[in-house]
This record gives C-alpha cells, sequence and structure tokens, in this order.
C-alpha cells in the first residue's frame, strides 16, 4: 500500500538547477576556472561538502570546502533573495491531493536544512510536509540510499510503501536502491539526462495522478 511521498527539491519542488549552477559556474570562475556546462550536471543531487572536495582535487584550487561552502552559500542566499520564486507548476495540487488521501510527505534534498526551510517558506509550502530531510542529516550523497532510508524512517514507512519523485539520475538511483519506486520528472532545465529507468517518467508534474498510482500499485 502507497503510505508516502518523498520529494526532492531542486528541479521538482522549485526550478532553482539552473541558479545553482551559475552560482557555482561564478565562484568557480572568480578563481580562474572554466567548467563545462556538461560537469555541473555531474553534482545534480551531490551535497556541496562533496562537491567541492572533488572540485578542489580536480583543478587543485587552493582553498578549503569549508571556506568554499561559505562563499558558495553567501552567493547563492543573495541570488535567491533577489528572485521571484515560485513552486513548479502542478506541484502544489499533488502536495493538497496527497494530504487529501492522507499519505506522508517528505521532502530528500542535497540542500542544507536552512536553504530547505527558506525555500519552502518563500513559496508558501512548508505546511505541507511532514519531515524534512537535507544534507544536514545524512553524511553520504545520493545515489547512496541513506537519506531515502532516513526519509522512510522518520515517517514510520517502509522503504516500499514510499513513492519519490526525483529530475535526475542520482537521485533515482538512491530511491530505487532504498527499495522505493520514482517517478522521474524531465525537467529540461536540470539538463538532457537520462530517467528512463524511473518506474514512472513524466515531463510535468501535472502528469502525476494518484488514483492511477495507487490502483496500479494494487
Amino acid at each position: 500500500m502507497l503510505k508516502a511521498l518523498i520529494f526532492d527539491m531542486d528541479g521538482v519542488i522549485i526550478d532553482s538547477e539552473p541558479i545553482h549552477i551559475e552560482v557555482n559556474t561564478k565562484l568557480l570562475q572568480d578563481m580562474g576556472i572554466t567548467i563545462a556546462e556538461s560537469e555541473n550536471y555531474e553534482f545534480i543531487g551531490v551535497r556541496s561538502e562533496e562537491m567541492w572536495d572533488i572540485l578542489i582535487k580536480r583543478y587543485n584550487i587552493p582553498e578549503t570546502v569549508e571556506s568554499l561552502m561559505n562563499k558558495q552559500k553567501s552567493y547563492k542566499m543573495q541570488r535567491f533573495m533577489n528572485e521571484e520564486l515560485e513552486p513548479i507548476d502542478g506541484i502544489k495540487d499533488l502536495l493538497r491531493a496527497a494530504k487529501r488521501k492522507g499519505l506522508k510527505i517528505a521532502l530528500a534534498t542535497s540542500s542544507p536544512l536552512h536553504f530547505a526551510k527558506f525555500i519552502l517558506n518563500r513559496i508558501g509550502l512548508k505546511v505541507f510536509f511532514d519531515k524534512l530531510i537535507t544534507a544536514d542529516h545524512i553524511s553520504r550523497s545520493k545515489p547512496d540510499p541513506e537519506i531515502y532510508l532516513t526519509a522512510a524512517e522518520q515517517l514510520r514507512v517502509l522503504p516500499e510503501e514510499c513513492i519519490a519523485i526525483e529530475d535526475a539520475p542520482l537521485g533515482i538511483q538512491a530511491a530505487q536502491s532504498a527499495g522505493m519506486k520514482c517517478i522521474g520528472f524531465k525537467n529540461l532545465n536540470s539538463g538532457d539526462l537520462d530517467i528512463s529507468f524511473a518506474e514512472y517518467v513524466v515531463s510535468s508534474i501535472k502528469e502525476i495522478d494518484l488514483d492511477i498510482i495507487q490502483k496500479t500499485w494494487e
């Protein structure tokens, strides 16, 4: 029986991946480093701590992970504070439908807790979420299943009673490795990513019909 929905945030709840890429690209350019667009997409779903650890080694950056994360946080908050933020089309209706059906709802994001709360409050959706699982609560990034296993545990449901909604391969792999089915959202602003291995693939959040999913589940 389906008991819970678990949502990724960036690229699923809010169309934020282009802004994350813009911020990271600017920070690297300030240090004289130019990376290919495809290299940016490599880090979708990866915690900032792990991303900067990889990039420091790859480009011999003479800074610490902590200093780069602090700069990234400052850039990012300035950028998002000045942005007109809206949830992705169809998300609010889907959250309402899930609540009407009595489903539990969690967030599973590689972003830090302060940023997840900031975004959800800004777009008026925090009230829908029973649990927020973020980079602050895990030690391993997607595709490791830790974040989804933690979400299921916090919601007090079994992984097989959950459906995850993701826009990137690493997130889908994480959910499936946790024993969950996954809806892959083909968000073109998240890059031309192969999400065909998700159990369900949609090009719009509005295509997600919980009645059909529950019948298929049974």
